[in-house]
Parts: structure tokens; C-alpha cells; sequence
């Protein structure tokens, strides 16, 4: 599915695919799984989150409507807790622009809710604990909308440090326009105290079809758009 619409789904999961010590993290080519987001969790952040972030920033520009949602599993802030990651919409509030929230829970009770303004929510993908501290990291991925005939998606990688999250670095996704050719990166992680990311370009051709643009490259992440303050 095209990128420029991936935004208005409901919910994606998306699973890494690790082989031996590297990690998968971005495939353009990589179909996503859609899938409502389930009753109980819907009810749950419905229930628990959204009179927070209401209270919080509802205002002329932003208007808080309960849109898409995207939901990963993991032990984000505790070594081998079964832990549920919600990341969502809170408001757009431009071309591009909005805020979005995350909300943490154990066991079914809500552990925290963090916000930040960053762009269009566009998913989310668990990380295998890539920095071998006994905690999974995440990527949240945005949409940045339509500027002078041309857009992308980002990914924002994170991990929680303490009672906080942490920015570990950003990275494209994927380019598009009304004059050049989509174009996407395949990224990759190789676990490690200092994981060593690396990645190879692929231009789509009007089969849809992905073809590589020169050699896999370790690159270092720019850094994170977002930055998560604590809500709740």
C-alpha cells in the first residue's frame, strides 16, 4: 500500500524479521498487516487515556478524535514484562502536523501516557532489544503529509530509560512526489551495546515492483523528531 495513505488505516502491526544477530527494521516492499484495533484495547485507552489528553490539549487547533491506533508487544520498560505499546493520534494540527501519544500497560492497568507533538502517525514495529540491555526499543513511523508536490515517511526509533523515553535516532522510511520516482530505504540493525545500523535505497517503477539503487551502507540515524514528555 502507498504510503500517502497509509496514515488513514486503523492498524498496523508490524513484525520484525530478525536473523541471527540483525534485525529488519524497514522494507519498503514489505506488505503491512491491517487490522481493526481490538474492542477491549480500544475501550481501554477510550476509558483510561483519552479524559487525560483531552483536559490537556483539546483547543481551537487541536480537536482530540479517537482515529488511528497501532498496538505492539514487547518489554519496553521492564526485562521480560509482557507489555502493550498503544501509539496513536491525539489532533492534527496542520499539513503534516499534530500530536501523538503513547500509552503503556501491564497486566491490564495502564502503567504511563506520553505525548508529543511530531506529525501524522503512519505505525509502530517492535525492535528485539537491539541494544542488548534486556529491553525492547520501538519504532514509531510518521507521515509528514504533501509540501510543494512532495512527502515521505519518517521512523522514529526509541527506548524507554527509567520512566522516560529515550531518542535513539530517526531515519527515512520513503520519498514520493509528483515528478520523481517513489523510492524507499531497507534498514537494518546489527544488535550489539552500539547497534551498527545500515541501509540499501530502492526506487518503485510503475509496475510497483521495487528495484535496488546501489549497495547496503552503514549510516547513522539524524536525530528523533519527536520528544515524549510525561502525561500521565
Amino acid at each position: 500500500m502507498n504510503r500517502r495513505i497509509l496514515f488513514l488505516a486503523l492498524f498496523f502491526v508490524f513484525v520484525p524479521a530478525s536473523i541471527g544477530q540483525t534485525v529488519l527494521i524497514n522494507d519498503p516492499a514489505m506488505p503491512e498487516n491491517e487490522t481493526p484495533l481490538p474492542a477491549a484495547e480500544r475501550a481501554f485507552i477510550e476509558r483510561e487515556v483519552w479524559p487525560v489528553l483531552r483536559k490537556k490539549y483539546e483547543s481551537e487547533e487541536c480537536t482530540p478524535e479517537f482515529d488511528s491506533a497501532y498496538l505492539i508487544r514487547g518489554s519496553f520498560s521492564k526485562p521480560n514484562a509482557d507489555q502493550s505499546l498503544v501509539y496513536f493520534q491525539v489532533c492534527q494540527t496542520g499539513n503534516g502536523r499534530g500530536i501523538v501519544a503513547l500509552a503503556l500497560a501491564e497486566n491490564g492497568k495502564l502503567t504511563s501516557v506520553f505525548a508529543s507533538e511530531a506529525g501524522w502517525s503512519a505505525g509502530a514495529r517492535t525492535l528485539p532489544d537491539v541494544n542488548q540491555n534486556g529491553l525492547d526499543e520501538f519504532a514509531l513511523y510518521y507521515s509528514g503529509g504533501m509540501h510543494q508536490g512532495a512527502g515521505g515517511t519518517g521512523v522514529d526509533l526509541f527506548e524507554f530509560s527509567g520512566n522516560a523515553i529515550r531518542g535513539i535516532g530517526w531515519f527515512q522510511a520513503e520519498g514520493f512526489s509528483e515528478d520523481e520516482p517513489t523510492f524507499g530505504y531497507k534498514v537494518f540493525v546489527k544488535k550489539g551495546k552500539v547497534p551498527v545500523f545500515t541501509r540499501q535505497k530502492f526506487l518503485q517503477g510503475n509496475n510497483e515492483k521495487w528495484r535496488p539503487l546501489g549497495k547496503l551502507a552503514v549510516f547513522k540515524p539524524s536525530e528523533n523528531i519527536a520528544n515524549f514528555t510525561t502525561v500521565r
